[in-house]
């Protein structure tokens, strides 16, 4: 098994309280959530060094989400108060499958400290919604120019996201600020509908990305690199839910690049965050899972690598 090469993260965006159902009912559990957190915490999860930038209330799930950053060894050092958490309604159907409803705000005006940061990861509602996008997007602009590698997952949430236009120019303009894109066959469907997703996926990579991941639920995940278009299979599970799978995907994808953008490390990045999202789906919530079980799942995750 290959050495896992040690990356320092700043992962930046928000942080909220999910209340999930539990098959298909109306009681709801509440978890610690959000797209940027849960990558903070499975970055960490996986040894490496990471600080999160985000807002976090002072209030009963403020205490929440600061007791589970810390236990999974985040570093909250750029966190900004603020008087309430935001809320994520997540109702899980039958078949495991996630409506969310949203109580959010975003009005982060943080400027978090890059000394020493390898990667700058964002996306989500941190990159969408005003007033506090300006302030995510500047952190961007400036990891590009500390040498910083910036990886980027838009995660839409058409009902937060405004016209489909404008939130197609918006992603548009920071995949040019990224080094790594990750996008959902989902997220694709709502941006440009009709428009296969392996298309976009190239016509991304030559606007600067060296690397570009489209994650298609259960049919896996297909990449776009230095020339190369590489499938990778999801291994098969029995699905608990899906939520934080997205999340989780994009937790392996980062943790085994360790900062190695090559062919042969994306297509083992790939197995890896294939195998690691299938394992939270086999189980309820987004928590990381146990590295035994993502390892038990990877001879099923596997690629194969075409030209462009």
């Amino acid at each position: 098994m290959p050495i896992l090469t040690l990356v320092a993260f700043l992962v930046v965006g928000e942080s909220l309280v999910d209340l999930i159902s539990r098959g298909g009912t109306w009681s709801f559990v509440a978890t610690p959530g959000g797209s940027p957190l849960n990558v903070a915490v499975g970055l960490a999860a996986e040894g490496h060094e990471v600080r999160f930038a985000s807002e976090l209330g002072a209030d009963l799930f403020g205490g929440l989400l600061r007791s589970h950053l810390e236990v999974h060894g985040v570093a909250l050092d750029e966190l900004v108060d603020t008087p309430t958490t935001s809320v994520a309604f997540a109702r899980v159907d039958q078949a495991g499958g996630a409506t969310y409803d949203f109580r959010f705000t975003w009005e982060y005006a943080g400027k978090p400290d890059l000394t020493g940061i390898d990667w700058v990861h964002t996306g989500s509602l941190a990159t969408a919604v005003a007033p506090g996008d300006a302030a995510t997007l500047a952190v961007v602009d400036a990891a590009r120019r500390a040498g910083a590698l910036v990886s980027y997952d838009p995660n839409i949430r058409p009902d937060l996201s405004g016209d489909r236009a404008d939130a197609f120019a918006r992603v548009e303009e920071i995949v040019r600020s990224a080094d790594v894109v990750k996008v959902s066959d989902e997220d694709l469907r709502w941006l440009c509908p009709g428009t296969a997703d392996v298309a976009v996926a190239r016509q991304w990579a030559e606007l600067g990305p060296r690397l570009v991941v489209v994650t298609r639920g259960g049919d896996g995940a297909v990449a776009v690199h230095d020339g190369l278009v590489t499938v990778c299979a999801a291994p098969p599970v029995t699905v608990a839910d899906t939520v934080g799978a997205g999340d989780a995907f994009t937790t392996g994808l980062l943790a085994h690049l360790g900062g190695d953008l090559s062919s042969e490390s994306v297509t083992r990045a790939m197995r890896w965050a294939s195998a690691t999202a299938a394992a939270v789906c086999s189980r309820p919530g987004a928590l990381p899972p146990p590295r035994a079980e993502v390892e038990a799942l990877l001879p099923a995750a596997v690629t194969a690598t075409t030209t462009a």
